[in-house]
């Protein structure tokens, strides 16, 4: 039998293999995320960048042409994190309060493990007004959150759970405002303790069990 020199060749150079720039990538990810979370988009220097994932910073627009699609992809992977944390929450549950409320629950165990995700998601909408180059890439872009939102309100339309005079786009807005004006208290105050105490307030507003209505007989 015959031998056959391997064709493979060696390694180019330049280029990291495919699990390294994985892995490379990710740290990338997390330390814009870190970073504009911090200091904001137009503060964020590839220095820092560079610094943060362990990188060059020549390194990066191997990754990411520039700084705006190195945000985009940062803001489509928390979206993703944070659409499949609600999603998981509120599966196998019936009914539109007990699904809302296991989704702010899990938005209290996410702040805690992370409380960058809700000081980035905050800042989007601020950094789109003040960069065109955001906004052109962000605009008119239905984030997988947003939908999910959507669907829950639906579904409760759907399934006869909104009285009468109910309108299920108010109320979806309602929702969706809740959870971002959550976000934007726990981002204000930096307070994990703080934030658990607002949601569960509001979880027994919902539930119709903060306070007494009428007067005292």
């Amino acid at each position: 039998m015959s031998t056959r020199a391997s064709t493979a060749g060696p390694r180019k150079l330049g280029r990291p293999p495919a699990t390294d720039s994985a892995e490379t990538r990710e740290r990338l990810l997390r330390a814009a995320r870190l970073a504009f979370a911090d200091v904001g988009y137009a503060a964020t220097t590839n220095r820092e960048l560079a610094a943060r994932a362990g990188i060059t910073t020549a390194a990066i627009y191997h990754y990411f042409p520039s700084k705006a699609d190195l945000y985009l992809a940062v803001l489509e992977e928390v979206d993703a994190a944070v659409a499949s944390t609600f999603e998981d929450a509120a599966a196998g549950l019936v009914g539109l309060i007990p699904r809302f409320c296991a989704v702010l629950d899990a938005a209290v165990d996410l702040n805690r493990a992370d409380p960058s995700v809700a000081a980035f998601v905050v800042g989007v909408g601020v950094e789109a007004r003040r960069h065109p180059e955001l906004a052109e890439l962000i605009h008119h872009r239905p984030g997988r959150s947003t939908m999910f939102v959507h669907r829950l309100v639906t579904e409760a339309r759907d399934a006869g759970e909104l009285l009468p005079g109910v309108e299920a786009r108010g109320l979806e807005d309602l929702l969706s405002s809740v959870l971002s004006g959550l976000a934007r208290f726990s981002t204000a105050t930096a307070s994990a303790e703080r934030y658990c105490s607002a949601v569960e307030a509001f979880k027994r507003v919902l539930t119709a069990t903060a306070v007494e209505v009428g007067s005292p007989a």
